[in-house]
């Protein structure tokens, strides 16, 4: 992928759909060997498909690579449910918490270069955090320093509905406006307070912008030339609208212009399935940007639930049986990009829907592609099942 690619159809894989678009990314260097057979292909796309008629999704994409060969990326469905156009290979989608994987290896990277460590406690550098003397930048990336989540407050989802615009600080205001979960270091919860606190340190280390910083020292070295963590509600063209039921009304739902204010560095960022393929190998093995000993510091695996072999929680990532990467889910879209280092393979998925159907639990997190990569991961890896659903506390 790091080559330049183009567009072939895959005149092999179409199915008795309109709506079924299929391209795969050819490097117009020395071709490499194909990442899957044309027998597992074909799995890949009728899978995809079985899951967009029982998940009821407008659109997804799907890119798997192994190491060295050529990826294999299939778009199916709609970007726009009553032009019925179709989504694109190169659609801009929101990636949601998939973010919170590229602002962690930033923090990373300042650590390996002795900018920061991550001991330093969080008063370092941000006053005014609940237990903050005791609360360290390693328990913010590893989700055990108690904070609650702002996404928890009541006063969050009125000023997001009401289409406000947020500030770093208004975040942790919220967020630090409902009591601790528990004490620092003695439990494990998902909270987007940690990482928006994250990206107030890169800030004040480097003296700059986040978005500058990850464009600089992440998105650039990564060739992430589509990706950007955007201040404005716009999407860079080709993009799918975002569909959900996430609205005042909770009725079906426009979100693709929503502010992506409201996660910022926790979840703000726009990427496409090609450069998620192009960063996924350094989020389960590190290289280019983080070195084994830093990738140790990583995959120090919090001790508290939900870890299990199916699921645990490390620097900003997650260990999906053995897959490691981060999922995303913002009003409109959800995305997930991982990496499995024992076979050097990559997936993405992405879907321009966060409506769930099916079981719920209030433990959980549902999301449309991370139930579309289960479901791959199946056939791709049946060795290496990753969960359907995301255990958050």
């Amino acid at each position: 992928m790091h080559a330049r690619t183009r567009r072939r159809a895959c005149g092999a894989l179409t199915l008795a759909t309109a709506l079924l678009t299929c391209s795969l990314a050819q490097s117009t260097a020395a071709a490499a060997p194909p990442t899957l057979s044309p027998g597992a292909e074909r799995r890949v796309v009728a899978t995809v498909e079985q899951q967009l008629r029982a998940k009821y999704l407008p659109g997804v994409v799907v890119g798997v690579q192994r190491s060295g060969r050529e990826p294999f990326v299939v778009s199916l469905g709609v970007a726009d449910l009553e032009k019925r156009t179709p989504r694109q290979v190169a659609d801009h989608v929101r990636i949601g918490s998939v973010t919170k994987a590229f602002v962690t290896t930033l923090v990373l990277r300042l650590a390996q270069d002795g900018r920061l460590s991550l001991d330093d406690p969080i008063s370092r550098y941000v006053a005014g955090v609940p237990n903050g003397d005791a609360i360290t930048l390693r328990r913010l990336g590893t989700m055990t320093s108690g904070l609650a989540d702002f996404f928890a407050n009541e006063q969050f989802t009125f000023e997001y509905l009401s289409g406000d615009t947020f500030t770093p600080p208004h975040m942790l205001e919220l967020g630090f406006a409902l009591p601790p979960r528990f004490a620092p270091g003695t439990g494990w919860s998902y909270s987007n307070t940690n990482t928006v606190l994250l990206g107030l340190v890169v800030e004040r280390v480097e003296g700059a912008p986040l978005a500058d910083v990850l464009e600089r020292r992440i998105l650039g070295p990564l060739g992430m030339r589509e990706s950007s963590l955007p201040s404005s509600a716009r999407l860079p063209r080709p993009f799918p609208k975002g569909y959900t039921r996430q609205t005042a009304n909770r009725r079906l739902g426009d979100a693709t212009f929503n502010t992506p204010t409201a996660t910022w560095a926790a979840g703000g960022m726009v990427s496409t399935v090609g450069d998620l393929l192009r960063a996924a190998p350094m989020l389960g093995a590190g290289r280019p940007l983080l070195d084994e000993g830093t990738m140790r510091e990583r995959r120090r695996w919090a001790t508290f639930p939900p870890n299990a072999r199916i699921q645990r929680y490390g620097f900003g990532v997650f260990d999906f049986n053995g897959w490691i990467g981060h999922n995303g889910g913002i009003p409109g879209y959800t995305t997930i990009a991982w990496n499995l280092p024992a076979k050097g393979m990559s997936l993405v998925v992405s879907v321009n829907s966060d409506i769930h159907v099916g079981k719920k639990d209030p433990d959980y997190a549902y999301e449309p592609a991370s139930e579309v990569a289960s479901e791959l991961t199946r056939i791709l890896t049946p060795g290496n099942v990753a969960p359907e659903a995301v255990k958050v506390r």
